[in-house]
């Protein structure tokens, strides 16, 4: 199969990807690459190499990708930051010789998507496509377990959830879906090339719809009251988070650095109808329906969002 060099390896994702494919066949040669290769040490053995390397550092890449052939881009996380970090690791994979990456992106990239993470992939695609490189896109939607953790949870004892997605839909896609098909895409990286796939649940959803799964699966009643652009932004101010992106501030506990203007225009870009995407791809790619919203919200709901477990079965 040749050696597939995973980039981001350290993430939720890549330690998720990494396990299907040691599991997959036990005998594989990866790469993992990291900023914090010291998170990685429990997967050293003599088929996996951990080495570090950071979007931000060109040289560093250039050495973690030799003796490479597909390259799994997990993109960085931050805004900004993000569209220069996916050219410095094209350049690097040109540089090493690898000949497919294999790119995860996100649901909804269209030109006028005013989500600015949407903007950026956008980008991202761009370049793999005129890099001369073969390459692979995974759009991946909204993951299910943020919406049941992070967006539903703080609504179990308010009752309230207030979005600016009016009633735009979305299909929530579940981690394990995510990690079981880019890995299935890495194990047969030539059946992929040139593809690119909607990762997608299996059914589009109102976040009116979403309370209504909410309040059955955490026995209490929640409702969904859309607010304007505006409003959400008037919220986010008032739990301290900056408005706008800046490179230079200071990350939060997760290593993201977040501003309101990203996540305000990715819930108007839901009520636009840019994420009313329903694929089947998951099935297609992977052979298994993909996890239904309710499902996972069932089955996460109480753990921490930090403290959900990678493992995929």
């Amino acid at each position: 199969m040749g050696r597939i060099i995973i980039s981001g390896a350290s993430g939720d994702l890549g330690r998720r990807v990494t396990e299907i494919l040691v599991a997959a066949d036990p005998d594989i040669e990866l790469t993992l690459v990291s900023r914090t290769p010291e998170k990685l040490h429990k997967h050293k053995t003599p088929g996996i190499r951990v080495v570090r390397g950071d979007y931000q550092e060109p040289d560093s890449l250039n050495a973690a990708y030799a003796g490479g052939e597909v390259l799994f881009l997990i993109s960085g996380l931050n805004l900004g930051r993000r569209v220069a970090e996916t050219r410095n690791a094209i350049a690097a994979a040109k540089h090493a010789g690898i000949r497919h990456i294999v790119y995860t992106s996100v649901g909804g990239i269209h030109p006028n998507n005013p989500a600015l993470s949407a903007k950026d992939h956008y980008q991202s695609e761009l370049d793999l496509r005129a890099s001369g490189l073969g390459y692979t896109f995974l759009r991946n939607a909204l993951y299910s377990e943020i919406i049941s953790n992070i967006l539903v949870a703080p609504a179990v004892a308010s009752g309230v959830i207030s979005q600016a997605t009016a009633e735009g839909r979305l299909a929530p896609a579940a981690k394990a879906d995510v990690a079981r098909s880019a890995a299935a895409v890495l194990l047969e990286p030539a059946k992929h090339l040139g593809a690119v796939y909607e990762i997608t649940g299996p059914e589009l959803l109102t976040f009116a719809e979403i309370a209504d799964i909410s309040a059955e699966v955490h026995g209490t009643p929640i409702k969904y009251v859309p607010i304007s652009a505006d409003q959400r932004l008037a919220f986010f101010d008032s739990i301290g988070i900056p408005r706008t992106y800046d490179p230079s501030m200071p990350p939060s506990a997760d290593g993201h650095m977040w501003a309101s203007d990203e996540l305000v225009t990715a819930e108007v870009a839901i009520a636009e109808g840019y994420q009313t995407v329903l694929s089947g791809h998951v099935k297609l790619i992977t052979g298994r329906n993909p996890e239904y919203l309710r499902s996972v919200m069932e089955s996460v709901k109480s753990v921490p969002y930090d403290q959900i477990p990678a493992e995929v079965l």
